[in-house]
């Protein structure tokens, strides 16, 4: 069975599998076992479902309290989107986190802790129950604590990001530690989520070796480096040293001969790219007709996303994570990636006219990248088959370049950002562009993106430059400008989306009375304060 239809299947599990759950899928009688004893986990199927679960649990978007994706974070809370919608009250937490005004029940917040935490306990389940197993081969045992180590290094790099210093839990949670657990400081976390990383880097296989969808070394190394990368920048827990260390972990990456950058770049977010040549980790989603609740396996994104319509033209979706005016005009002149990123009124997609409005809510601008195919939307418009993109090979490339920057390695550094441009310069149009056809029309490039042969400064500020425009809209934009300490000056700027009566400069003292040890975090949510004794960020 596909790993998608896995990750499916166990959208009817509790939160720790129980054994009897989902008998189609085990297609045998229930044998009885308790989900907490070692016989259970001494078996390869039953190892293999648990780790499922912790995939099954990021993938996760929608949640009881609210809908939770990346880009709410790291793209609207920047100079990269307006939040969009009906109006400034639809979804207004995501509003309140963009103007740093949000309070300690803010929804959106609320559901990344659930949601993260929740995938952290079913990692550790698993790890618990699987570690001492003995009844299959030594070489799965590791490969699939190797996933459980990867996703909870994954869970707590998206918790650490948001919330600062959090509880640190590597075991499953006993009722006795509830009301006893403090948060363990960010560098604390962060030695975890290394050693969890690189754990993963040992133990599992590459991308050819392992089933489509699953974490690998490759992308245990990517998400190595970027820590690094958030370490020197963001947190200042390492060192200018630590640049050799992502240079090398992503040097490993480039070398491995798994990845390469697609040949169309108009096709990487098109479900013909899913899973492509430069995927390093993709969450997966696949329609299961659940409707809106926590064992859908579909996407809410899609439909988040996609225009709301315009005067005549009827829309689909609902308008969110509209891009911004600044990011358009960050493209250079020709930038064929600026029509793949920034739709607007007018223009087809996929053969059908957009409709996007212009308001005090809406930017006029709708993230073309992440339109899905009309021709795959389901029954169930929540439930939509578009994985979640969250490392490119792109970024790999990117990542090593800024590294070789830092080393004084200009020539590498040189190849690696002009890679991404050469790639970006043999891209067709969106797909569709055209009305009535789903094709990819062909364009000529040939005059724009010319080398860069930038030195110094200026080299460090193509290469940043490059990140924004190949990246936009993917959920990093929050990160690089508070790694770059450009992120005062970022959300001043105008016509970023904030309400008439906010200004750039009210946002940013804001967002000062909410900074934890210099780095501005998010809410912790009031019920887990109140029942976990522990104490709350500042600001909230």
């Amino acid at each position: 069975m596909k790993f998608k239809k896995i990750i499916k299947v166990l959208a009817c599990a509790s939160l720790l599998i129980a054994a009897n759950g989902c008998s189609s899928f085990l297609e045998r009688e229930p044998q009885g076992q308790a989900v907490d004893t070692p016989a259970y986990y001494d078996d390869l199927e039953n190892a293999t479902l648990a780790v499922n679960a912790c995939y099954q649990a990021i993938a996760q978007d929608q949640g009881v309290i609210a809908h939770m994706q990346e880009w709410m974070f790291g793209e609207v809370m920047t100079d990269n989107s307006w939040k969009g919608g009906s109006d400034f009250g639809d979804m207004q937490d995501v509003q309140m986190l963009k103007e740093w005004d949000a309070n300690n029940s803010n929804a959106t917040s609320h559901t990344a802790w659930k949601t993260y935490y929740q995938a952290i306990h079913r990692a550790n389940t698993a790890i618990k129950g699987i570690e001492p197993a003995t009844s299959f081969d030594e070489a799965d045992k590791n490969k699939l604590l190797g996933e459980a180590y990867f996703i909870r290094a994954y869970s707590y790099f998206y918790l650490v990001r948001l919330f600062g210093d959090v509880p640190l839990f590597t075991a499953p949670v006993s009722p006795d530690e509830i009301g006893k657990i403090g948060r363990t400081s960010v560098a604390e976390v962060l030695t975890q989520i290394e050693a969890d990383f690189k754990f993963a880097s040992e133990n599992l296989g590459t991308k050819s070796e392992m089933e489509v969808g699953r974490a690998t070394s490759g992308a245990a190394k990517g998400y190595i480096a970027r820590t690094l990368m958030y370490e020197v920048g963001i947190w200042k827990t390492k060192g200018a040293d630590a640049w050799t260390d992502v240079y090398n972990y992503t040097n490993e990456v480039i070398t491995s001969g798994e990845y390469s950058l697609a040949n169309n770049l108009a096709e990487v977010f098109e479900k013909e790219g899913e899973n492509g040549v430069g995927s390093i980790f993709e969450v997966q989603h696949t329609t299961s007709n659940t409707g809106w609740a926590n064992q859908n396996t579909g996407s809410t994104s899609p439909i988040l996303t996609a225009p709301r319509g315009a005067g005549d033209i009827k829309g689909w979706g609902w308008g969110f994570l509209n891009p911004t005016s600044d990011l358009a005009n960050e493209f250079e002149t020709g930038d064929p990636r600026m029509d793949w990123t920034t739709g607007q009124n007018g223009q087809y997609a996929h053969g059908l006219q957009q409709g996007v409005a212009t308001s005090e809510f809406l930017s006029g601008y709708f993230p073309r990248k992440m339109l899905m195919d009309a021709a795959l939307r389901p029954n169930e418009q929540s439930d939509n088959p578009q994985n979640q993109r969250k490392m490119r090979y792109a970024d790999v490339l990117l990542m090593n370049a800024e590294a070789a920057y830092h080393l004084g390695n200009t020539a590498t550094a040189l190849l690696r950002v002009n890679e991404v441009r050469d790639r970006a310069r043999k891209m067709t149009y969106p797909k569709g562009w055209e009305e009535n056809s789903n094709t990819y029309t062909a364009r000529d490039n040939s005059s724009a993106l010319p080398e860069v042969t930038a030195t110094g400064d200026q080299l460090l500020e193509a290469i940043l430059h490059e990140r924004r425009v190949e990246l936009s809209l993917e959920g990093l934009r929050l990160w690089d400008l508070l790694r770059t300490d450009q992120y005062t000056s970022a959300i001043q700027k105008d016509n970023i989306g904030y309400r008439s009566t906010v200004t750039g400069a009210t946002v940013v003292a804001n967002m000062e009375g909410k900074k934890l040890n210099g780095v501005p975090v998010l809410p912790i949510p009031a019920g887990e304060v109140a029942s976990f004794g522990i104490t709350q960020n500042p600001g909230y």
